[in-house]
């Protein structure tokens, strides 16, 4: 399984201004974490945090995952801790490798409530680039066909061939294995 990662989302203004997602390095940066491709469905894959100089339920955040890139999309939801306030971001679908080792998604946190007093200034958001690469695990063969009986005559020679029974890598292309 991937192992959860956290990171720090600082808010820059006071109430009057969005949440802004910042790196403690730089805000250009991007969030990155991994996850392990057999990670099952509703692992959590990291936590991100926007901190709020707002008092009371003005620090409550609402986060959001815009569509993934490359992905066929809605590879990972994200549900926010109602007691951290941290956006949790879990594996929704399938992980697999060999078809697709790097995920981007774009994590929007929001005010959950909005102020009457600035209303007129629209909702308060701002967004980041999360990137989870997904690590390999050594997959079992795969046998072609995958199941069934194989029969043979009862008066049939020594040495007649029966079937074929073939097997395959999954983690590499068309790769047989010996």
């Amino acid at each position: 399984m991937g192992v959860e990662e956290s990171a720090s989302l600082v808010e820059a203004a006071g109430g009057t201004a969005p949440p802004s997602l910042l790196t403690a390095v730089s805000p250009t940066e991007m969030y990155q974490f991994s996850i392990q491709e057999s990670a099952p469905i509703g692992t959590a894959v990291g936590r991100v945090k926007a901190e709020d100089s707002d008092v009371g339920e003005n620090t409550d955040m609402t986060y959001h995952l815009r569509e993934e890139s490359g992905s066929g999309g809605h590879v990972f939801k994200v549900t926010t801790d109602s007691d951290t306030q941290e956006a949790i971001i879990v594996v929704q679908k399938r992980l697999d490798f060999e078809s697709q080792p790097m995920h981007t998604v774009v994590l929007e946190a929001l005010n959950k409530f909005v102020d009457p007093r600035f209303a007129d200034l629209g909702t308060f958001r701002d967004q980041a680039i999360v990137r989870v690469a997904v690590t390999d695990v050594d997959e079992p063969p795969e046998f072609r066909p995958p199941s069934g009986l194989l029969e043979v005559q009862e008066d049939a020679q020594v040495g007649s061939l029966v079937g074929v029974v073939t097997a395959r890598d999954p983690d590499a292309a068309n790769r047989p294995v010996r």
